[in-house]
């Protein structure tokens, strides 16, 4: 077989040693030399082998190893060889490197290590390596370094990781301060531009610095507990404080909790009493706090509250549109032109979702959706700039409609998402359009639009939910999963390299970018929400089926 070997710096190195060693070699080696090897008194050359050879002489000074078929380099290899200096692997198939492997090698100068398949190497591989100048991991398969990995050696002075598809994630932060600090006087060959994440695609090891990451993990832990079941909650800002409105529906009112920067917590702050009530839906406009109570009896109410009331009762009803019969959602948002708009999502068999704008004066009905959809869900969001809506409905796929002329036009729907109950959008400023879409029957979904209509990302088992929520939390977005038959779930989007579905195996079944991350105790979620504070952030649970349950999200470094 032709023996094939890259040009690289180890081997032109080791063409022009081994003749030094021919030529100080005056007699054969009185060891035995391994079966595949060519030996001289003080070197040795394996081409092939299958393993690693114990037995050296007590003088070697150079080991080669070329395609060699062994698929590690366990500990303390070449305790046998302490006077070696110069090692090299090369065109070999191994692919992990142990912890201690060279540990022996206290006189080793030169390690080159290239053109293999070495997809991980151990955190203290390099250990016991005071005397290596020059080390070599050129085109290899390496994505990331364990942090730390060049911390023992003293003296080096050239490092070599052209050729290797490192990921520029928190896996290398590490390197990119050691190279700024301690591994500033090192020459280093870096390794191939960033490919992920697509922030960085293109730059260079040199061109990163240590703000170019975020590396933090999160971790979530219950703080209070509110009683009575509720069914939704939302938070606003008014007068620039920080707002939470539960809804209560057996109680039938509409709780309001303020952020006590005194107290530092969640205190009482106002009730609208109801019947039945399903949804409040606060609204700020023009410095104006308005709140649209949907009830299930009785039909729905635009309640304003009075800056400065004279009496106990600051909420004053306004508004009363009693055609609503069967409400299950509210959703508010603004056109393009600055209009205020909300829209009420009629779950009734002919009941009619009904789109209401604002004058000035007062919410008016502005545009009813066709009858007999039995809407469960309005979402609206902004796609290619301008204002749409999603709504989902007992009868069909979801619809999206795009806002134009203060009315909504049906623009597509979203492919094989059949008995979706409702769906939830978020915008990653690098990645694009997603929404979650949740199913009581069967599994829910992740979805990214594509330009032209949403695509499926990954499925997740979700039998009993009613919500999948995306929330902001630090500064990653994560998605939470409640159900009726369980607990909830928090998920982490990940940075993911094919945006769309991936079966991995049987075993596994789908991956995708959604990775669970922490379960809440809290069963019957129906809505999740997130409160920011100085310095602090929490998120408010809905539960059905028990107590509104208050966690606080918090982070660490680390290397998630």
């Amino acid at each position: 077989m032709r023996l094939s070997i890259s040009l690289s710096v180890g081997v032109l190195f080791f063409l022009e040693f081994i003749p030094l060693c021919l030529m100080r070699a005056k007699r054969p080696p009185k060891w035995k030399c391994p079966p595949s090897c060519n030996c001289t008194f003080d070197s040795v050359l394996c081409d092939g082998t299958s393993y690693i050879p114990s037995t050296y002489s007590v003088d070697i000074i150079s080991a080669s190893f070329l395609r060699c078929g062994f698929q590690t380099i366990p500990s303390e290899s070449f305790a046998q060889s302490q006077t070696m200096q110069i090692l090299l692997f090369t065109s070999c198939s191994f692919e992990e490197i142990s912890d201690d492997a060279f540990i022996k090698l206290k006189h080793l100068e030169y390690l080159f290590i290239e053109n293999n398949n070495i997809k991980k190497i151990s955190a203290n591989a390099l250990r016991g390596l005071r005397s290596l100048i020059h080390l070599s991991l050129m085109n290899n398969h390496l994505e990331s370094l364990p942090s730390g990995l060049f911390r023992t050696l003293t003296a080096i002075k050239q490092i070599d990781l052209r050729g290797n598809p490192l990921h520029c994630d928190c896996q290398i932060r590490w390197l990119v301060q050691w190279a700024h600090g301690p591994g500033k006087s090192v020459v280093m060959w870096p390794p191939s531009p960033c490919e992920e994440p697509a922030k960085l695609k293109g730059k260079g090891l040199h061109e990163l610095t240590d703000s170019d990451f975020y590396c933090k993990s999160g971790n979530i832990v219950q703080r209070w507990t509110f009683k009575l079941p509720s069914l939704s909650v939302k938070a606003f800002e008014y007068n620039q404080e920080q707002y939470v409105v539960i809804t209560h529906p057996f109680e039938g009112k509409c709780t309001f909790l303020q952020w006590d920067h005194v107290a530092y917590e969640f205190r009482y702050y106002d009730t609208i009493k109801g019947i039945a009530v399903v949804s409040c839906l606060p609204l700020v406009i023009d410095k104006q706090l308005f709140v649209v109570v949907a009830q299930l009896y009785g039909g729905t109410s635009v309640y304003r509250r009075d800056p400065t009331p004279v009496s106990p009762a600051a909420f004053h009803r306004l508004q009363h549109f009693p055609d609503i019969r069967k409400p299950n959602d509210i959703e508010s948002f603004t056109s393009t032109q600055g209009e205020h708009y909300f829209i009420i999502a009629d779950s009734a068999k002919s009941g009619a979702s009904t789109l209401y704008r604002w004058d000035g004066r007062g919410f008016y009905p502005q545009q009813q959706l066709p009858r007999w959809y039995r809407d469960t869900d309005a979402e609206p969001l902004i796609l290619s700039g301008s204002p749409h809506l999603i709504m989902s409905s007992g009868s069909q796929r979801p619809l999206v409609y795009r806002f134009e002329n203060k009315h909504l036009e049906r623009l597509t729907d979203i492919p094989e998402a059949w008995d979706v109950y409702a769906v939830k959008h978020f915008t990653d400023a690098e990645d694009g359009i997603f929404a979650c879409l949740v199913r009581h029957m069967g599994d829910s979904s992740l979805v990214r639009w594509d330009g032209s209509m949403f695509r499926e990302l990954q499925q997740l088992p979700s039998r009993g939910s009613y919500v999948f929520q995306p929330l902001l939390l630090g500064q990653r977005w994560h998605a939470l999963l409640g159900n009726d038959l369980g607990y909830s779930w928090v998920y982490q989007l990940e940075k993911w390299k094919h945006w769309e579905i991936e079966e991995s195996n049987d075993k596994e079944g789908p991956i995708g970018p959604l990775v669970p991350l922490q379960e809440l105790k809290v069963l019957e979620a129906r809505s999740f929400t997130s409160v920011q504070v100085p310095g602090r952030q929490f998120i408010f649970v809905a539960s059905f089926g028990g107590n509104t349950v208050v966690f606080e999200y918090g982070e660490k470094e680390g290397n998630a």
